[in-house]
């Protein structure tokens, strides 16, 4: 044989060789992250990289991997790699609108998420992606026509309904959402989250003894969940449980030190004990971390008028009445005007 031709056989051969190598460490990467290792997934995504930087399979694996560790930021940056080297790999898209929407970038994942209801329009899982986007910009009737859409492809899906209930309770229509969610929890008697909106639900309403005993059952399903364990140690404040609530919360704050809304019942839980500095030290916190929360605003005011300061009160007050919290309607009327 030619000696270039020869060249060029072994030279093809080992680009064969090259690539088959890469598929078969994409392909393990999958696997094991199916069987939740992580870790190994990512050393498999990075080798098959090393060996083509450009491998778009590889670079959307190593961001499902970011994502599933609790990483959106890298995670995002690897779909961008994913779909600069491949910008029909509609996957991509979806894992990339999956991740904005952990880092609250609704109206990206509402962008990303066009392409592939383009090409899985009959998906309900892309719809119920959509609808979440929607309710993170808080655009509660176009979320709830694409819940529909959803569940209209997928009428057996705990988790559909559970979100349409979510979006009767953000808007105040508790009994819409306790219909939702006696479906939920039909279809699915161990969703979690479907239990713990139903607390929430009958907190508003002040059925604490209901409420606790449907917050129990989401943290029995989903122990140390800390946004159940929040809710718990909310519903045991007001049921003058007040060292178990503590307890609760003071979980949920170690477990995510950023969720305002730990901040808000801790200060509820200080003012329920008449300990008002403390919970104007806590409700501030929460405010900090979202100036917007109705109950927070009330709660506030309380303290303060609580603690003879009745001016800083009832600007408090104004600011929840704005959010349109009732209490601090009827408040304002009682002790601002």
């Amino acid at each position: 044989m030619n000696k270039y031709l020869l060249f060029l056989f072994f030279l093809l051969l080992a680009c064969s060789n090259k690539e088959q190598r890469q598929q078969t460490l994409i392909q393990k990467g999958y696997q094991v992250l199916e069987q939740g290792q992580n870790k190994q997934a990512l050393k498999y995504f990075e080798s098959a990289l090393d060996l083509n930087p450009e491998n778009a399979a590889a670079w959307n694996g190593k961001g499902v991997t970011q994502y599933k560790e609790g990483y959106p930021y890298e995670a995002v940056r690897a779909f961008n790699q994913a779909i600069q080297f491949d910008p029909n790999y509609i996957r991509a898209y979806y894992n990339r609108s999956n991740a904005f929407f952990q880092t609250g970038e609704y109206y990206r994942a509402l962008d990303d998420l066009e392409p592939v209801l383009t090409a899985y329009k009959d998906s309900a899982f892309v719809h119920l992606a959509r609808g979440l986007a929607l309710v993170g910009l808080k655009d509660y009737p176009n979320a709830k026509q694409s819940f529909l859409t959803a569940l209209g492809l997928d009428a057996i899906n705990a988790e559909i309904q559970t979100n349409l209930a979510a979006v009767a309770y953000y808007q105040q229509q508790y009994d819409t959402a306790k219909y939702y969610l006696a479906d939920a929890i039909e279809i699915n008697p161990k969703e979690p989250n479907a239990w713990n909106l139903l607390a929430l639900i009958q907190s508003e309403q002040e059925e604490f003894e209901q409420a606790l005993a449907s917050v129990n059952k989401a943290i029995e399903l989903e122990k140390n969940q800390p946004y159940f364990l929040n809710n718990r140690g909310y519903i045991l404040t007001f049921l003058g449980r007040y060292a178990e609530a503590y307890e609760d919360l003071r979980k949920s704050i170690v477990a995510d030190e950023r969720n305002p809304y730990v901040y808000r019942n801790l200060g509820i839980l200080a003012l329920k004990q008449e300990n008002y500095s403390e919970a104007i030290r806590q409700l501030e916190n929460a405010l900090k971390r979202n100036d917007e929360l109705p109950a927070a605003n009330y709660f506030i005011a309380e303290a303060y008028r609580l603690n003879n300061q009745s001016v800083i009160a009832c600007d408090f007050y104004q600011k929840a009445a704005e959010l349109h919290d009732k209490k601090a309607e009827d408040s304002l009327q009682l002790h601002c005007e």
